[in-house]
């Protein structure tokens, strides 16, 4: 077939499309990263239920006071939006400000002590 300023294009008549061709890929890859979050959010739902139920079963705890601190916690970055978010964090060597989303002071390279969750 005879494509545009006579150029012969063997197949369906157009060059192959590498811009197509990444899209696809990346598609591809974004839509499995999606799974893999979707099964880990399944999973974290499941274990905050189980703990959930075990401590209002165990210490007596109530509904309300689970939504209490919730709201607390919602509200230690001062925004009530539903989340956590990232807040800073003296390190205990330099004294200077990170970020809590490092695990390393990027000042001094030494690491923070871990929370529990978050």
């Amino acid at each position: 077939m005879l494509g545009m300023g006579g150029i012969w294009y063997a197949g369906s008549g157009s060059a192959p499309n590498t811009a197509d061709t990444q899209a696809r890929s990346q598609t591809a890859s974004l839509e499995q990263r999606m799974r893999v979050l979707e099964q880990t959010i399944g999973r974290l739902q499941l274990l905050n239920q189980a703990l959930w139920e075990l401590l209002r079963e165990r210490a007596k705890l109530t509904d309300r006071q689970l939504e209490e601190k919730a709201l607390e916690i919602d509200l230690r970055d001062g925004v009530q939006d539903g989340r956590m978010t990232a807040m800073a964090v003296e390190c205990p060597v330099c004294h200077r400000v990170s970020s809590s989303r490092h695990s390393r002071c990027l000042y001094c390279d030494v690491e923070f002590e871990k929370p529990i969750m978050g």
